[in-house]
């Protein structure tokens, strides 16, 4: 069980970020907040953050932390102040946000395959908007 204060915690996923997928092709992100009990990331095709084609929500609920995105589903079981680790409910991977620095992040997949954990690193770096 987590309680609000934890939830805040998140705050660090707040803003724009560039990161590179496993297939090589760049992304671009945002993740805001547009209600207390709720983080949402947006994914865009450019660093214009103009057209977002995908995103996912995080969200409170009696205690439980949960993060979905289309039809995938996690839970949340840790969450510091830099960190935020989430396990399948109905998702093939678990994984891991964690702030590295107040400008870059990275999110850390891991499953199984073959009968071995198997694990991948994005890291993101926070783009700086002129609105």
């Amino acid at each position: 069980m987590f309680s609000f204060d934890d939830f805040a915690r998140l705050g660090f996923l707040e803003g724009y970020w560039k990161g590179e997928g496993a297939d090589g092709k760049e992304f671009y992100e945002q993740y805001d907040r547009p209600e207390p009990g709720m983080f949402r990331s947006r994914r865009f095709a450019s660093d214009a953050f103009d057209v977002h084609t995908e995103g996912s929500r995080i969200t409170f609920h009696d205690g439980e932390v949960r993060s979905t995105w289309g039809t995938l589903t996690w839970r949340a079981s840790s969450i510091g102040k830099d960190y935020a680790t989430f396990e399948p409910i109905n998702a093939p991977s678990r994984f891991t946000w964690r702030r590295v620095d107040e400008s870059t992040l990275e999110a850390e997949q891991c499953w199984q395959a073959e009968g071995k954990e198997q694990q991948h690193t994005i890291r993101m770096t926070r783009v700086t908007r002129l609105v």
